[in-house]
This record gives C-alpha cells, structure tokens and sequence, in this order.
C-alpha cells in the first residue's frame, strides 16, 4: 500500500509542475500578447584565429551578413543568404590595409580584430543598414568604421564597403608596418 501511495504522490507532483509550466506560459503570453508582438532578439558574433576574423551583422530585421578579415590580404568580404534560395546573394569586398595606415607591400604579420555595431549611417545617394563594421589594427588601436549598402527590395547585389571614419587613438597619420 505504501508503494502506490508513493506513485500517486510522485504523480500529483509531477501534474502539478506541468499546471506551475502552462500557467506560468499563460502569464507570459498574456503580457506579450500575439507572437508578432513579442520582443526580438538579435545575436550577433565575431571570432578570430591567426589567419581571419569573422563577425555576423544584422542588415534588417530578418537578414543578417557574414563578414571575413583575411590578415594576410587585408580583404574584408562578405555576403548575404537569400531567404529564398539560401544561396549567397549579396556580396561585399574591400581591402582595409590603406586605410589602416599600412603602406603596399609592407603589411608583415598584420592582426585584427572585426566587430560590428549598430549605427544609422547615411551614405549620402546610397541606402546603408543600420549596422557598421569596425576593423582594428592590434599593433596601433587603428579602428576603421565601414558602412554595409544594404536595399531589401533589391537583396541580389554586389557593392563596396564604404569607409565612414577612421580613429587613430595614437595619433600620427600613415605608418608603415
């Protein structure tokens, strides 16, 4: 007898965390009302190793860009996933070692960092979303800031980066490296 007293306790108590669960939903539903109307979240994230860094960048609020810094060249590429065919369809290229202060042909080892940020350039004719990517050189602290053309009615596209500024926390003007 005191075995199947012990299954119906474990059984209330298992019934009463799944009524705890759904009331606990009801409340959280009711507050955020329909699904449309719950908060957005957005995760955006950069990695490095020796050779690249790479960083994801919302362009809108249902597409995101993936961005590569090959340290060796200096190119910063990216791209688009088309909802449609998740096939990249947007494409981006700019080589950042100019205005990094690095001199052609004299970039030796060079390492940076890439994160992107949210921003409302303006590009003056050109559409630009509401993001930036900023490249730091480590050596000097050197951060370009790049804004991302980006018009969701024409998501097939291939443009350049557009240097918006460049900040030089240690002063002077192009170095070589």
């Amino acid at each position: 007898m005191g075995s199947r007293m012990r299954d119906m306790a474990a059984g209330a108590a298992g019934t009463a965390v799944v009524l705890v669960a759904v009331a606990a939903g009801m409340m959280l539903g009711s507050r955020w009302g329909s699904p449309e109307q719950l908060p957005k979240v957005s995760a955006v994230t950069s990695q490095s190793d020796e050779a690249f860094a790479v960083c994801t960048v919302p362009l809108d609020p249902s597409v995101e860009g993936f961005f590569m810094l090959d340290f060796e060249t200096g190119d910063l590429s990216g791209g688009v996933l088309s909802p449609s065919t998740a096939k990249f369809a947007a494409a981006y290229k700019h080589n950042v070692l100019k205005d990094l202060g690095f001199k052609a042909g004299q970039a030796k080892n060079p390492k940076f960092l890439l994160v992107s940020g949210v921003a409302e350039p303006r590009g003056g004719a050109m559409t630009l979303a509401s993001s930036v990517l900023y490249v730091t050189d480590s050596s000097t602290g050197t951060t370009a800031a790049y804004g991302i053309p980006w018009n969701m009615q024409q998501p097939q596209m291939m443009a350049p980066l557009v240097l918006l500024d460049i900040a030089r926390p240690r002063g002077g003007g192009a170095k070589a490296k």
